[in-house]
């Protein structure tokens, strides 16, 4: 596939805040955490947990703010917010599954790298009618840095046998995009209108979008 002037075979995409309109949810739940707590949300804290995972963001969230609970209270918590949300509530970002269409038409391998669990993204995909699109879908589990290591996507690229130089990694968030830049990946920053990084993210990114409208736009003139 060739899009924007970069040519590839893959693409992986993240979740939240780039396939499915998560971001003010999460922002939502983490107000809602610190506010019964009496405590003040640092304006770092959701860039800092977004790659992370319930697990390895709870045990940080403890942590930092020497919190009382154990870290299997905080993820049982924040469980119970949005495990009903993705199940029932959040809805794909603009053009998503059309571009996955023309993705797939194009032959493109297509998986998923994600912070959210099994049981929030597996209904949350089948719900919005895109879990079939997809090879491989990975989460940060059982990766210890999360998305700080471009371990995850050199895990999928090596599945489907193809050099990161080869495979898109599209992504919202500027951590992520750091470490799939340097695995040798080809990188797409798309907004995400929760992130205070997105000036940095245009400077990095081999490409920068609003919306999969934008990606659609570029496949389309090049097949021209």
């Amino acid at each position: 596939m060739i899009v924007g002037g970069l040519s590839f075979d893959g693409i992986i995409f993240d979740l939240d805040g780039t396939l499915i309109d998560s971001g003010g949810i999460w922002q939502s739940v983490d107000e809602k955490f610190f506010s019964e707590r009496k405590l003040k949300m640092p304006p770092d804290y959701p860039s800092a947990i977004a790659h992370l995972g319930f697990e390895k963001a709870a045990v940080y969230t403890k942590k930092r703010f020497h919190l009382e609970e154990a870290p299997e209270e905080i993820v049982r918590e924040w469980e119970n917010e949005v495990v009903d949300l993705y199940r029932n509530e959040l809805l794909l970002k603009d053009g998503a599954e059309d571009f996955l269409r023309l993705a797939e038409k194009s032959g493109c391998a297509l998986g998923i790298a994600t912070a959210a669990q099994k049981n929030c993204y597996e209904p949350c995909l089948k719900r919005n009618g895109i879990a079939a699109f997809f090879s491989d879908i990975v989460d940060t589990t059982r990766y210890p840095s999360g998305k700080r290591s471009p371990e995850i996507y050199l895990d999928i690229a090596g599945k489907w046998g193809l050099s990161p130089s080869r495979v898109l990694v599209i992504e919202d968030i500027l951590t992520a995009l750091q470490s799939a830049r340097a695995g040798g990946f080809l990188t797409c920053a798309i907004y995400e209108k929760t992130c205070k990084d997105e000036k940095e993210k245009r400077r990095i990114g081999d490409l920068y979008i609003e919306s999969f409208r934008d990606l659609m736009k570029e496949a389309k003139e090049i097949q021209r």
